[in-house]
């Protein structure tokens, strides 16, 4: 065998390994592996320094929370970079202290930072009397800070046993925003949006500190985020992605429109818009919303924090889920290995239209519906009820030749007969399943 195949033999070993050892009943779980004392927290720590974008040189700082040496036997653990909130001109890095707290209970390492903020605000954003500019610029310094700080905890690893391997961002509004665009944005990408961006503030990937070192995020959690556009999200970057959002967000829409709703803002593309490009990638994700939530207060944080736990497990654990939840009410939740995609090298491509039958059929509350498109078109997929009113639409959107299941959730109706039809071009067909209770 020769050396390089020993090489990469040998990583492929220790990488197993490491995703075993992480997929442990009980710890990075549900339920909390060590008490509050037995957590380190530490703060006041200095990343890197840049210049805010009223021309002052800042310090930025984090604080981090981990289980003490004393109580856990793991020579690495898995870490999580948190990003506040507060609109590119306002937050703190104390604002996720009992966040970090909670997972650092479960056995991760987790820190929060604060990032350069600020832009002409005009007074109230929602007013759109500022200057959409200088919120760009807020969202680029933003990238450029957290890139900073996770090539701070790449560098420094060791001072607090982080599994480089296992970098996970996330955050609340201009946060979410934040994590999305690192994760899924390169340099190329916000250039070809505005590339005065680089030209005046530099390049992401050398500011705020003399760190160099690269490192690869593994997962994303977004709490009111999204992207100044989705085509960011490739093939080649599409990480497992957590998503909570409100239909009538007016800050961070929910499908596309602008920041605050300003068409002088920018123009951003939401959850909704995220899920449609990971269903068309056929690449994991979570996206849990609320039809008529707002920018914040949707879900409980408690709810958002037990979805986050469990979607971060799946990642550990090498479980990738396609998962819609519409305020509380599963809609969808399939093992990707089930959805074929024929741009997907490897990957089976289906020879025909077909809808079969659901099972298990009787249910309670829920059924498997499994179909398959033989091209790439427009998808519908609905349920009716005896009379045929509609009861709920279950896929409305643009697919690729592939086979699809989707688990269908009776728990709100009564008992009785349904129909569900698929549509897809030229091709139709409805099938009858008997919800028993």
């Amino acid at each position: 065998m020769k050396p390089a195949v020993i090489i990469l033999f040998f990583f492929l070993i220790i990488a197993n390994v490491s995703a075993q050892q992480y997929c442990i009943p009980g710890r990075f779980d549900t339920t909390y592996y060590f008490r509050p004392d037995q957590i380190d927290t530490l703060g006041g720590i200095v990343y890197g320094q840049n210049t805010d974008w009223l021309g002052n040189t800042v310090s930025l700082k984090f604080i981090i929370s981990y289980p003490k040496t004393s109580a856990d036997n793991l020579r690495k653990r898995p870490f999580i970079l948190l990003m506040h909130g507060g609109g590119f001109y306002t937050g703190d890095k104390y604002e996720l202290q009992p966040v970090m707290l909670d997972l650092s209970m479960r056995g991760y390492v987790c820190a929060s930072i604060d990032y350069r903020t600020g832009w002409n605000l005009g007074g109230i954003p929602s007013n759109c009397n500022g200057d959409g500019l200088t919120l760009q610029k807020a969202i680029y310094r933003a990238m450029q800070d957290s890139k900073a700080a996770f090539r701070y905890f790449k560098s420094n690893s060791g001072l607090y046993r982080i599994d480089t391997n296992y970098f996970f961002a996330g955050g609340l509004s201009a946060g979410a925003v934040t994590s999305l665009m690192i994760s899924f944005a390169t340099q190329e990408d916000v250039n070809a949006f505005n590339p005065n961006l680089a030209l005046q503030l530099g390049l992401l990937d050398t500011a705020t500190n003399s760190y160099r070192t690269s490192f690869k995020i593994k997962g994303v959690i977004s709490a009111s985020g999204g992207l100044l556009d989705t085509v960011f999200i490739k093939n080649t970057n599409a990480v497992p992605t957590i998503m909570f959002h409100g239909t009538s967000d007016v800050v961070v829409p929910y499908g596309t429109g602008y920041a605050y709703s300003c068409t002088n803002y920018v123009r951003t593309e939401g959850s909704d818009e995220l899920r449609k490009r990971f269903r068309n990638l056929s690449k994991p994700f979570e996206l849990d919303y609320v039809p008529g939530g707002g920018h914040e207060g949707y879900y409980p944080i408690e709810y958002i924090q037990s979805r986050s736990i469990k979607f971060l497990k799946r990642v550990l654990c090498n479980q990738p889920r396609q998962i819609i939840i519409e305020n509380y009410t599963t809609l969808l939740d399939t093992l990707l290995s089930t959805v074929t995609n024929a741009n997907n090298s490897g990957e089976k491509t289906a020879d025909k239209f077909e809808l079969f039958q659901n099972y298990p059929n009787p249910f309670n509350p829920t059924t498997n519906i499994k179909y398959q498109i033989s091209s790439t078109g427009f998808v519908s997929l609905k349920i009716y009820d005896l009379l045929g009113k509609e009861v709920v639409t279950l896929v409305n959107e643009k697919q690729e030749s592939g086979e699809y299941e989707v688990i269908f959730n009776g728990s709100g109706l009564s008992s009785g007969v349904y129909f569900y039809r698929l549509s897809s071009g030229d091709f139709s067909d409805v099938r009858k399943m008997i919800l028993m209770k």
